[in-house]
């Protein structure tokens, strides 16, 4: 193999690897920006779902109370 052959193979090589290397960089952005938007949608859901727990919970107290001033009917003796 002469130098003029092995030179073009570096070459061809170097520019596979710088190739590889751009693609690799630009998945690793594509997974960052994904990553970030999952995550807002997490925080999201989260929120949404805290308000749900009080909207039920402050319902379920308000049952709770109206409930507890029943008047519950005398007791007959056995």
């Amino acid at each position: 193999m002469n130098l003029e052959a092995a030179s073009k193979d570096l070459q061809d090589a170097m520019t596979v690897m710088a190739h590889l290397e751009k693609r690799q960089s630009e998945l690793a952005l594509e997974h960052s920006e994904r990553i970030v938007k999952l995550e807002a949608e997490s925080a999201s859901f989260s929120h949404r779902t805290e308000q749900n727990l009080a909207e039920i919970t402050d319902k379920l107290n308000g049952l709770i109370g109206y409930v507890g001033n029943w008047k519950q009917p005398p007791q007959q003796p056995s």
